[in-house]
C-alpha cells in the first residue's frame, strides 16, 4: 500500500475504491497500485470497505500514530494486513464473490515474484513479505513458510476477525505493535542526511538520475527535475478537482484568480460564454480568460505569495537560457523573419486607398462639391498589409516542465518574428486546474514590444486541449482582422483530472486523456478550421506521440527537436499559412 498523487492509472484505482464503499465523496488516503503501476483491484476494494465498516477517522488515527517515522512504510504495510483480514470477514457474508477475489490476488502475489529482479528482491522488507506470505499461503489452502516465534506471534496477533469494531480493531493493531515491535506511540524520526547542489550540477544530476513529472489540482511551479518542486500531495489532497460540490465553487474559483490574475470579463459575461463553450465533452467544465492582472482587494494568501516567487524564478530562469543562447536564437530569429517577410512580399495584395488623384471613385465623387473633399480617387497601397492576424498558444501543462525554457525562447523567436513583419500577433498559454482551463494572455494584439513578456511563461497543471481550443474561438472575436491564423506549441498529449460525464449516447464517464483526448482535440480542430481559422502546430514530443499529432493537425504540423530547427520547420509551416490567407 502507498499513498500517491492523481495520475490516470490512480483515478482508475479510485474509481474501485468509490465502487467498493459506496461513498463518492470519500477522499482515500491510500491507493493500492502494482508494481507495473496498475490499480490493484483486490486492495482497492478493500480501501473502500474499511472505509464502509470502520468509517474514515479511525484509520487516519491509526495511520497519524507512525507518519514521519523511520518505520512508517513497515508499520503501514503491517497495520493494511490487519484491515485487509478484518473489512474482508466484515464484508463476505454481504458480497460472497470477494472469495474468488481475494483468492485470485493471492496468486498473483507469488506470480509476480517470478517477475522480480535481484535487486527488487533485496529492496523487499523481510518481514513485511514474510507476514504476507503466510497470509496469502492461507488463503490459497496451503502451508506457509516457516516463521520464528515472535513473527508468528505477530502475524497472528494482525490477523484480526471481522467482529471487531472500530475501537477494538485500532487498539488491536497498536497492541501488537507495541509487543512485538516494540512501538510505543511516538514517531521516531531520523535525521536525514542531504547534500545541496547549485544551478550548475541539477542539470546534469537529472539526466543521471531518475526524476518522476506529477502532476495535482494545486498549482505547484517548478522543474521537472527539482525534488518538492512538482506538487506531490497525497491522495487525500489531489482528488479535489474531482469532488466538486456548490460549497467549493467559490473556493476553487477563488484559487484561480489568486494564482492567475483576475477574469477579463465580468462574471455575468463569462457565464455566457461558457454556457456557448462547456457543452458536450467539456459540461461540468469552466473557462478562465485572463491577463495575468492581480485581482484587487483580494488578499495575498502565504501560498499564492510562495506561486508567484516561483513564478518569478522561472522567468528568470527563461530569461538566463534565452541570454545564454542568445547567438542561436538571434539566427532563428532572423532566419524566420525573412522567410516570412519574402513569402509576404510574394503574396502580398496591394489595397486601395482613397487619394486626391488615381483612379475616379464613382462612389466619392458627390463628396467633392457637397463636401469639398478631394480624396475622390483611388490608389494602390505599396506597403504590404497581411490581413490577418496570429494566434500563438503554449502549452503551459506540468508535462511541459522539463523544456520551459525552449518553449518561451521558442514562443519569443515565433512573435518577433511576426511582429517584425507587420503581422498582428497574440500570445496565450493555457492549462486546466480544478476543473478551469486558463487561457492566460501574455501579449495583446496592441502591447507594444510585448513579446518579451513570452519570458512569463511557466508550465503547471494539466491540458484539456478542446476546451482551450473552444475557448481560443472565443478570444478570436475581439481580433482586429477577419481572418485568422492559430498555431500551438504541443507534445499533442492531452490529460485533463475531470472526466468527460456520461451523455444518452455514452452512459459511462470517460478519462480525458489518451485516444479519447486526442479525438476530441481533433475535432475542435476541425470546428475551428469549418469556421475559416486556420489552425497549425509546432510539435516538440516523444516519438509516441507523433500518431496523435498527426491524428489532430493533420498536414499543417511542423516537427522539431532542437532549437535549430525551429526557423527552417516554422518558416515552411508560417509560409504555407500565409499563401493560403493570401490566396
Amino acid at each position: 500500500m502507498e499513498s500517491g498523487s492523481y495520475s490516470a492509472r490512480q483515478r482508475r484505482a479510485i474509481n474501485l475504491v468509490w465502487t467498493a464503499c459506496g461513498d463518492y465523496r470519500f477522499e482515500p488516503q491510500f491507493l493500492a497500485m502494482q508494481s507495473d503501476g496498475q490499480p490493484d483491484f483486490y486492495m482497492n476494494c478493500i480501501i473502500g470497505l474499511v472505509h464502509k465498516w470502520f468509517g474514515d477517522a479511525m484509520p487516519k488515527r491509526l495511520f497519524a500514530r507512525w507518519a514521519g517515522d523511520v518505520r512508517q512504510s513497515t508499520y503501514d504495510d503491517l497495520a493494511w494486513l490487519a484491515l485487509e483480514n478484518a473489512a474482508y470477514e466484515r464484508e463476505l457474508p454481504e458480497r460472497p464473490a470477494l472469495e474468488g477475489l481475494r483468492h485470485a490476488h493471492a496468486e498473483a502475489f507469488f506470480a509476480s515474484e517470478y517477475q522480480l529482479s535481484r535487486q527488487e528482491w533485496m529492496e523487499k522488507n523481510q518481514l513485511v513479505y514474510a507476514l504476507q506470505s503466510v497470509r496469502w499461503k492461507t488463503v490459497l489452502g496451503q502451508k506457509g513458510p516457516l516463521l520464528p516465534p515472535w513473527e508468528k506471534g505477530l502475524s497472528d496477533a494482525l490477523s484480526c476477525p471481522g467482529t471487531m469494531d472500530e475501537a477494538g480493531l485500532e487498539a488491536a493493531v497498536l497492541a501488537a505493535f507495541h509487543k512485538y515491535l516494540h512501538f510505543d506511540g511516538a514517531a521516531r524520526r531520523k535525521t536525514p542526511f542531504t547534500l545541496h547542489f547549485g544551478d550548475r550540477w541539477a542539470p546534469l544530476l537529472t539526466k543521471l538520475f531518475t526524476t518522476e513529472m506529477v502532476r495535482t489540482d494545486d498549482l505547484a511551479i517548478g522543474r521537472s527535475g527539482v525534488p518538492g518542486e512538482n506538487g506531490i500531495v497525497r491522495a487525500s489532497n489531489a482528488l479535489r478537482a474531482r469532488l466538486s460540490s456548490n460549497e467549493r465553487e467559490t473556493e476553487d474559483r477563488d484559487y484561480v484568480e489568486r494564482c492567475f490574475g483576475r477574469s477579463l470579463y465580468p462574471p455575468r459575461q463569462l457565464a455566457l460564454i461558457e454556457q456557448r463553450t462547456c457543452t458536450g465533452n467539456h459540461l461540468g467544465c469552466r473557462l478562465w480568460f485572463t491577463r495575468g492582472e492581480p485581482a484587487p482587494g483580494k488578499p495575498v494568501s502565504a501560498d499564492t505569495q510562495r506561486l508567484f516567487e516561483q513564478a518569478e524564478e522561472q522567468a528568470k530562469r527563461n530569461r538566463a537560457a534565452f541570454a545564454r543562447d542568445h547567438d542561436l536564437c538571434q539566427n532563428a530569429l532572423l532566419r524566420l523573419t525573412e522567410q516570412i517577410r519574402n513569402c509576404m512580399l510574394i503574396h502580398r495584395q496591394p489595397e486601395s486607398v482613397t487619394a486626391r488623384q488615381g483612379c475616379l471613385d464613382g462612389r466619392r465623387v458627390w463628396r467633392e462639391p457637397v463636401l469639398g473633399d478631394g480624396r475622390v480617387f483611388l490608389r494602390s497601397d505599396e506597403e504590404s498589409h497581411p490581413g490577418f492576424t496570429v494566434d500563438l498558444m503554449l502549452d503551459g501543462s506540468a508535462s511541459r516542465l522539463h523544456c520551459q525554457e525552449i518553449i518561451a525562447a521558442q514562443g519569443y523567436i515565433l512573435a518577433k518574428s511576426l511582429s517584425s513583419c507587420g503581422i498582428p500577433v497574440r500570445i496565450t498559454s493555457f492549462c486546466s486546474l480544478r476543473g478551469y482551463t486558463v487561457l492566460r494572455i501574455l501579449k495583446d494584439f496592441g502591447d507594444k514590444n510585448g513579446e518579451r513578456n513570452v519570458f512569463d511563461y511557466f508550465a503547471a497543471g494539466w491540458n484539456r486541449d478542446g476546451l482551450a481550443l473552444r475557448g481560443m474561438g472565443e478570444l478570436m472575436k475581439s481580433a482586429p482582422a477577419d481572418r485568422h491564423l492559430l498555431i500551438l506549441l504541443t507534445d499533442a498529449s492531452p490529460d485533463d483530472s475531470r472526466k468527460i460525464l456520461p451523455s444518452g449516447k455514452i452512459p459511462l464517464s470517460r478519462d480525458y486523456d489518451g485516444q479519447t483526448g486526442v479525438d476530441d482535440t481533433a475535432e475542435e480542430v476541425r470546428a475551428l478550421r469549418q469556421q475559416g481559422i486556420r489552425v497549425a502546430a509546432v510539435f516538440m514530443g516523444e516519438n509516441a506521440a507523433v500518431p496523435a499529432a498527426n491524428a489532430i493537425y493533420g498536414r499543417d504540423l511542423a516537427r522539431i527537436r532542437r532549437m535549430d530547427q525551429l526557423a527552417a520547420a516554422a518558416g515552411r509551416l508560417i509560409q504555407d499559412e500565409i499563401r493560403e490567407l493570401s490566396g
